[in-house]
């Protein structure tokens, strides 16, 4: 039974190495939806994180004698991270702060008297680091001629961020109706998008003890369960049978749960954004 549940485990993993190297050609060749290359991107992104979280299920598998182990210790590796980082919103205000930033590069290249495309080019590549990124593909798109309301969604769409989305509809009112002062209402834009990292930098200290609370219950719980499968591997001997690995298996997957959830209750609720892009015939 093991044998055969190890077998099942390691074609399923071979498989999804594969389709991935097959999806990853194709996004390459651009015959995939533009909302799929999005998703192969942060799958490229993830990759090694996938690579190590498959070779430690692997060694845990081993190690333990149980095929279950596989899925559990892999899904251990890539989650446990995501969910730490997920406790704390020092990664939003980064890139609320480089909005701003940002913005008020957009207004200081403005009132040289640059276009706004040309303003937007000339600014990508020496824009925040949370935002370059986006910004270069949004530079990117006008130089190649994509309509500016367009690539502008698509740059809102990716930061994902309601200061964001402000920013976006006060270019696409200058590119629309030529907006007069438009260095005026940037800048003001600049300082109220200031205004919310203060905010949120508040919200996020009064959020501290939660957070570490959570952290200190997801060290603590994986710690223990890691020493009592090296420490205590008799205790466990029933999990060895066909019916324990059932259990077990089901023991995971609510414990991980239980995690997520908590978390997710740890976790302050994602703004509503101003400006929601749907693909086309969607």
């Amino acid at each position: 039974m093991n044998a055969l549940v190890s077998v099942v485990c390691g074609f399923g993993f071979g498989l999804g190495i594969t389709g991935i190297a097959a999806a990853w050609h194709a996004a390459d060749a651009g015959t995939v939806h533009p909302r799929a290359g999005r998703w192969l991107e942060r799958l490229r992104l993830h990759l090694p994180l996938l690579a190590l979280s498959g070779l430690v299920g692997v060694v845990a598998e081993v190690a333990t004698g149980w095929p279950v182990a596989l899925p559990i210790a892999g899904a251990a590796v890539f989650g446990l991270p995501k969910l730490l980082g997920q406790t704390s919103g020092a990664v939003s205000i980064e890139k609320i702060e480089a909005i701003a930033g940002w913005t008020e590069m957009l207004q200081g290249t403005l009132a040289a008297s640059a276009g706004l495309s040309q303003a937007i080019v000339a600014t990508a590549p020496l824009s925040p680091l949370p935002v370059r990124g986006a910004a270069s593909r949004l530079a990117g798109r006008l130089s190649a001629g994509m309509q500016p309301q367009d690539a502008l969604l698509q740059f809102a769409d990716e930061l994902a961020d309601p200061c964001a989305d402000r920013v976006v509809c006060a270019l696409q009112l200058a590119i629309t109706s030529r907006a007069q002062r438009m260095g005026d209402l940037l800048a003001a834009l600049a300082d109220s998008t200031r205004d919310e990292v203060a905010l949120r930098l508040r919200i996020d200290t009064s959020r501290a003890s939660v957070r570490s609370s959570v952290r200190t219950v997801l060290v603590f719980s994986v710690s223990f369960a890691v020493g009592l499968t090296i420490l205590a591997h008799p205790y466990l001997a029933p999990f060895q049978s066909g019916e324990g690995q059932i259990v077990l298996a089901a023991v995971g997957a609510l414990y991980a749960a239980g995690l997520t959830l908590m978390v997710f209750l740890a976790r302050p609720p994602a703004p509503v954004r101003l400006l929601v892009h749907r693909e086309a015939g969607q």
